[in-house]
């Protein structure tokens, strides 16, 4: 079985679960298989659920049904033990003065610790990241 090659952030999950036909049309070519997302995009993903419910019950219950298909289609992976990657990125980027969400950073280093592509729409973020490989799969 191969090893996952793309962690999917929480917009491009988002995208995907919207039908977004470009990021559909990656996500077939690679194969479900090669994706994964980490679980900070889950808790992401049940915050919006979350603060959705407060607007709208209903906004609540679609929002829990995306996240229940995105489970389905992606495995979820978890924190690493070692935390030197993500350590690494917030020193790295403290030094330029050009500090990104904190989320972003452990998702890189997640993405680093397991030689991951992160897969998003946020390009002015995760590009600042040193050996990072990032694609857009969202077609402008």
């Amino acid at each position: 079985m191969k090893t996952k090659q793309y962690i999917l952030d929480t917009n491009t999950l988002i995208e995907f679960n919207a039908g977004t036909p470009s990021v559909i049309q990656h996500v077939l070519t690679v194969g479900c298989e090669q994706c994964c997302m980490s679980v900070i995009s889950l808790h992401e993903l049940y915050y919006g659920a979350y603060y959705a419910k407060a607007i709208k019950e209903e906004y609540f219950e679609k929002e829990m049904k995306m996240i229940h298909k995105l489970l389905e289609k992606f495995a979820v992976i978890n924190l690493p033990k070692s935390s030197d990657a993500y350590a690494m990125i917030k020193n790295s980027l403290r030094e330029k003065g050009q500090l990104i969400d904190e989320f972003d950073m452990v998702i890189a280093g997640q993405a680093i610790g397991e030689q991951l592509t992160v897969v998003t729409d946020n390009l002015k973020h995760f590009e600042r990241i040193p050996g990072l490989k990032v694609e857009n799969w969202m077609e402008r």
